[in-house]
């Protein structure tokens, strides 16, 4: 397995629980109502992941991290992970206006960000939707250049 798909590895071994116990549906958009209440702890949350990242930060990029993701994300690949993004698309820059979709028990925020050498790359961010601490079960980075 790439390094790159370390991130991919930890939101599968969640995601594929759920799925095991018929807990998926189909992803849908949620309403404007929900997606900004959703926004009001996912943003911060993105913001210090990223921070994290960008600084080589394991202690604040996991900071929000449920027990699943700190075991399957530790800090010997969170900079095997870091090493492979940066060297293809670089240090993350921004972020563009999110989508906010559930799918069974998960609710996922997906930005558009910029990158130093890329733009457009999916920044995937999945809650528990009965998780009141509001703790990250999965994350993605996805792009042309992290697959190639």
């Amino acid at each position: 397995m790439s390094l790159s798909h370390v991130p991919s590895l930890a939101v599968l071994v969640v995601l594929a629980a759920a799925a095991a116990c018929g807990c998926m549906g189909q992803e849908t958009v949620v309403s404007s109502e929900e997606a900004a209440e959703v926004l009001a702890y996912a943003d911060p949350i993105a913001d210090n992941v990223m921070q994290g990242f960008n600084e080589g930060n394991y202690t604040a990029y996991s900071r929000d991290f449920g027990p699943e993701m700190k075991q399957a994300l530790d800090e010997v690949a969170f900079e095997q992970n870091r090493a492979q993004v940066t060297s293809r698309v670089g240090l993350y820059e921004s972020r563009g206006e999110p989508v906010v979709t559930e799918t069974g028990d998960y609710i996922a925020v997906t930005y558009r960000a910029a990158f130093e050498r890329e733009d457009g790359v999916a920044l995937r961010f999945v809650f528990k939707m009965d998780d009141e601490s509001h703790r990250l079960h999965g994350l993605w980075f996805n792009s042309p250049k992290l697959r190639s």
